[in-house]
């Protein structure tokens, strides 16, 4: 999806898997704070213009604390600049959304 010309933009603590996979793009990696919406799009506002392709990526449910990515808002701050949303949802399925259908359908953005 990314590579040597784009960006990811990543919250700080993202599971190591998504860490790993983020290296091994190629992409530079840029981070916001955690779950910070504001400080994700700033990151994204400074630094965007300099980049072929970008993509933000999250998990859905952090899981060392449980904590549960404000997805709807960062889906639309992705949306307004314009940047590829990706979400791992490997601590969401089965325990969010309707039948634990995970965050992605807790927040009603199942198509989007």
């Amino acid at each position: 999806m990314v590579g040597k010309d784009d960006v990811i933009f990543t919250d700080r603590l993202n599971h190591a898997s998504i860490i790993d996979g983020c290296r091994l793009s190629s992409a530079k990696i840029l981070i916001y704070e955690h779950c910070d919406v504001a400080d994700a799009e700033r990151v994204i506002k400074e630094n965007i213009a300099n980049y072929r392709r970008a993509l933000l990526v999250t998990d859905g449910v952090f899981s060392m604390d449980g904590d549960i990515a404000p997805l709807d808002q960062l889906y639309e701050v992705c949306e307004k600049y314009g940047v590829i949303t990706m979400v791992d949802d490997a601590h969401g399925e089965g325990v969010i959304g309707r039948g634990g259908r995970g965050i992605v359908d807790h927040f009603n953005l199942r198509g989007k």
